[in-house]
């Protein structure tokens, strides 16, 4: 390449500095420039129709990536786990009581009743890992459809810059003429198709920004989701392990202190026969040997944060579904009006 037309090209360049290209990206421009072919009347029809093809086809694959994600099945197995968690922590009767026994269940029957629990949880907590796998490898799906779109955001501003460049060598060869009505009109046409195209590029590379800017944001509802899950498998659920094993030491504590009041009561009857004063003081050091220390209503208020807490969290992701489908609908919609817009060029 000559110097006056290196020359050009930068100048080109920096005079269009919102198409963010730079001195290495000569080469291509250039090479773009040669795909222009003025006396070819296709030519400009053709010409950047398979950077806007690319744009068309990444937009497809994000619209079939959000249907086929994982968000909308996190949801139901959040609920599902709320549901679940709820569920073990309320009587038969409907009485709201410490997780999910009686209070006067041995603790054969409590343990029975933790481990099916506990079995119920732990495959739950299976599926959320799975998700949770899922949307991790969505996001980097995503990440590499950004990459592509920043890629094709580039390539559409090379071919403006080559169309620019291009249209003033034909302004100036107009000014050069005179010419005949014929080739004049012809020169006019072409140099005002070669405009439209130029419009039609931007346009695809303002789609090109939008696009990036929703690829993102589906990038940070997946995290966010992955972010909820991996607090739920590794807080949520060994906090509810944890209080099982504290209410079943209750439990082992409660059969002690019933053990000893059947003793005591033994011994009160024998002690009877013998004096009525020791009778009192017995009756009395054994009803406080017998308190428990052990306050169930922090255990039962500790409980119900847990659930108000998964009742939050699933409320943000209703609130998240909804945006998503405004989303979805949002990227169908854009698709069809570039679609529009490059049958209608062509």
């Amino acid at each position: 390449m000559d110097e006056t037309k290196e020359i050009g090209f930068l100048r080109i360049i920096a005079g269009n500095p919102t198409l963010g290209l730079d001195a290495v990206d000569i080469p291509k421009i250039e090479q773009s420039v040669a795909e222009l072919d003025c006396s070819d009347i296709t030519s400009i029809t053709k010409y950047g129709l398979d950077t806007q093809k690319k744009m068309a086809e990444l937009s497809q694959v994000m619209i079939d990536n959000l249907n086929n994600s994982a968000i909308d099945e996190v949801d139901d197995v959040l609920h599902d786990t709320i549901s679940y968690l709820y569920d073990i922590d309320t009587d038969v009767d409907g009485e709201k009581r410490i997780l999910f026994w009686k209070r006067k269940s041995n603790s054969v029957a409590i343990r029975a009743k933790y481990e099916q629990a506990s079995k119920n949880v732990d495959r739950i907590a299976g599926t959320l890992e799975e998700h949770q796998v899922r949307l991790l490898r969505d996001c980097a799906f995503l990440n590499q459809m950004y990459e592509m779109n920043q890629e094709y955001h580039r390539q559409a501003g090379i071919k403006i810059a080559a169309i620019k460049i291009r249209l003033e060598e034909l302004e100036e060869k107009k000014r050069n003429g005179p010419y005949s009505v014929m080739e004049e009109s012809f020169l006019s046409g072409v140099i005002d198709r070669m405009e439209r195209k130029a419009n039609e590029l931007e346009l695809s590379r303002t789609i090109s920004v939008q696009q990036s800017a929703q690829i993102r944001m589906l990038q940070s509802n997946f995290a966010m989701m992955a972010d909820k899950l991996q607090s739920t498998l590794y807080n949520t659920i060994p906090l509810w392990k944890n209080q099982i094993v504290l209410a079943l030491g209750a439990e082992h504590a409660r059969q002690a202190v019933i053990t000893d009041r059947s003793i005591s009561d033994m011994t009160n009857r024998l002690l009877l026969r013998n004096a009525e004063n020791l009778k009192q003081v017995t009756t009395e050091t054994q009803k406080a040997a017998g308190t428990t220390a052990i306050d169930t209503q922090t255990l039962a208020q500790t409980n119900r944060i847990l659930i108000e807490s998964l009742d939050e969290v699933a409320r943000i992701q209703e609130e998240n579904r909804s945006k998503r489908v405004t989303a979805e609908k949002e990227l169908e919609r854009i698709d069809r009006e570039m679609k529009y817009g490059v049958l209608m060029e062509e």
